[in-house]
């Protein structure tokens, strides 16, 4: 929803922009050398957009701020945009795909 000036916010909202309400980490650059039939999923973008696509995976343990878990909010930056929420198992996060963190006093819901 866009508000213009001559707009008046709902009694206890404030207008702010996306940077300010949440974190943005970009997802680990995993070269086609680690990726396996097996292990973990690595979702990239092609996972998003099409959930019939061919996952790959991996048995590796990497930087736990990679891991997505179900009902993270992840934004496809890259080929494509686009706002997921994230509805399968743990799983580890491509590049180019944000995962969207909200700051402490961020009501969640509105940030997804």
């Amino acid at each position: 929803m866009v508000i213009h000036s001559n707009q008046v916010l709902p009694l206890g909202w404030t207008q702010t922009s996306l940077g300010e309400i949440a974190r943005y980490l970009n997802g680990r650059a995993f070269k086609p050398s680690e990726w396996e039939t097996s292990g973990v999923p690595i979702i990239r973008i092609q996972n998003l957009n099409d959930p019939l696509a061919k996952y790959n995976y991996s048995t590796k343990d990497y930087d736990p701020k990679f891991k997505i878990i179900k009902g993270d909010l992840l934004f496809a930056w890259s080929a494509s945009l686009g706002a997921y929420i994230w509805h399968g198992e743990d799983a580890w996060l491509n590049q180019h795909i944000f995962k969207v963190i909200p700051y402490e006093g961020i009501n969640e819901p509105f940030a997804k």
